[in-house]
């Protein structure tokens, strides 16, 4: 087929990758070209050289009239070409409402739950033949279901051999890595290493330069450390070295792929129970506490390394989320929206 992949346009498709959203744009316009498709990603023009780009250049601080202009832009050019599909990626509430335009069929992937503009536009969508939704998860389907009825889910899927295995881990160390914002609680991560005595490295970009600076620089030194925004090759190595993950978001994710990748290496998650969680960690990979509770945190941390088998949280991952299978997922839904 040939496909058109609208991307989130504010950063580039492209190592050290910004977010969750970013990398699964990645694995999916590479999975699909390595399958034969011939796959043209409308992106932020640094991105990746692997694929045809199509640039899209708008600044990664634009308000919200500018942005909305660049995907209405986006869009209008690849209604221009010869596509059996476009999959919009962009998480904008405008592409689906664009779609009945189209000559071809679109397909939106739901990373986040239903924000205002959303809940506004989306009921608008449902009648619109050549469109279709997936959610990343069966939790997130659940929040857009009154909105959007009928809905696909396939779930996210990792690199597994970007995230190598490793059977051993340094005693009594843990490791958070996200962005920098309120909603992933990077805070309660360092609050609960500290009240179980263990070493714990933090990673990943700074979003919210105010929050870092109020909630999160006042709680390193000593055994906890901040290693940066790192590659993905330097982040696994961190992660498969650290005997626990931890994973303390305070919103409900709509997948969570630290979780998965934490698991790939072989480190089992300490975490609150948050949105999609559950159909990732189990019993046998890890333990769930509820969120804020930095206390009932810091008393699994010792539990999971001890009781938690590396191998079964690798295997938990290869088994169930690979990126081949989140990529064959894509195209099942493709053949039923292109050739029903």
């Amino acid at each position: 087929m040939k496909i058109a992949i609208l991307a989130p346009l504010r950063f580039p498709i492209a190592e050290p990758f910004a977010g969750g959203l970013e990398i699964h744009t990645h694995l999916l316009a590479r999975g699909l070209a390595e399958r034969g498709h011939e796959v043209t990603l409308f992106a932020h023009p640094a991105s990746s050289p692997d694929f045809e780009i199509v640039p899209c250049r708008v600044d990664e601080k634009a308000g919200f009239l500018t942005y909305t202009r660049a995907i209405r832009a986006a869009i209008r050019r690849i209604a221009e070409g010869n596509y059996d599909l476009v999959h919009n990626n962009s998480i904008h509430f405008l592409p689906p409402m664009m779609a009945a335009g189209l000559p071809f069929p679109m397909v939106t992937t739901l990373h986040t739950p239903p924000y205002k503009s959303h809940r506004f536009t989306a009921g608008l969508t449902r009648r619109i033949r050549n469109h279709s939704y997936v959610a990343i998860s069966h939790f997130l389907g659940g929040q857009w279901k009154s909105l959007i009825g009928e809905y696909y889910v396939v779930h996210n899927g990792i690199e597994t051999g970007a995230w190598p295995f490793s059977a051993i881990a340094t005693k009594k160390s843990a490791v958070w890595y996200g962005r920098f914002t309120p909603e992933k609680g990077a805070e309660f991560a360092i609050a609960a290493a500290q009240a179980a005595g263990y070493q714990l490295t933090l990673a990943g970009p700074v979003y919210d330069q105010k929050y870092f600076d109020e909630k999160v620089a006042p709680g390193l030194g000593g055994n906890i450390t901040y290693a940066g925004h790192l590659n993905q090759t330097d982040l696994a190595v961190l992660v498969g070295r650290s005997a626990v993950g931890l994973v303390t978001s305070v919103w409900d994710e709509p997948f969570g792929l630290a979780y998965a990748e934490m698991l790939a290496c072989g480190t089992p998650v300490a975490g609150f129970e948050s949105g999609a969680a559950a159909e990732i960690i189990t019993e046998e990979t890890g333990i769930l506490v509820d969120k804020y509770d930095v206390e009932a945190l810091a008393q699994v941390l010792a539990k999971v390394e001890r009781s938690k088998d590396r191998k079964t949280c690798r295997k938990r991952i290869t088994d169930a989320f690979p990126s081949d299978a989140m990529v064959a997922g894509y195209e099942a839904v493709y053949r039923e929206v292109v050739f029903p």
